[in-house]
């Protein structure tokens, strides 16, 4: 059975973190955010987040990887951005002109291996086990309110042989 964890990379030529902790979005680049030490005011962006899936471990592929939002209400002007094997670029706070997450597996953003095949195959040659970029961005209005934001859960599901 492969070990899954997450990954977030961040700055300026790109410093990986493997097995995060959270993903919060925030007004800072960083991985595991406080949110209360970098807060989202109204009417802005969070910092654009590079996320990818590490697969290690005993498993001979991974395939069918999809990627949507599982459960979390969105909040007044709020909305979170994704695209699926998005190109790393140091993250900003710049809108990202993806489309909002989708909310259902029939929707979901299709993902790929970081090297672009549909399918990771365990110790194949050139094969890192990460998954292609999920670039995500909590976008906000004037109305949206101060303070922390609605906990959401996103899911990746994907088939393992």
């Amino acid at each position: 059975m492969a070990t899954v964890v997450w990954s977030e990379s961040n700055l300026v030529g790109e410093i990986v973190h493997d097995n995060i902790a959270n993903a919060n979005f925030g007004s800072n680049d960083s991985y595991e955010i406080v949110t209360s030490t970098y807060p989202i005011v109204g009417g802005t962006n969070s910092f654009g987040k590079y996320l990818r899936v590490k697969f290690t471990g005993v498993f001979t592929t991974i395939s069918n990887m999809l990627f949507w939002k599982l459960s979390g209400a969105y909040g007044v002007g709020e909305l979170v951005k994704a695209s699926g094997n998005a190109t790393y670029a140091t993250p900003s706070q710049t809108g990202t002109g993806d489309s909002t997450v989708p909310i259902t597996e029939g929707t979901a953003l299709a993902v790929n291996s970081a090297e672009g095949a549909a399918t990771i195959i365990n110790g194949g040659s050139g094969v890192s086990g990460y998954t292609g970029y999920i670039r995500l961005q909590l976008q906000t209005t004037g109305s949206t309110p101060s303070g922390a934001v609605a906990q959401k859960v996103f899911c990746l599901q994907f088939d393992e042989v």
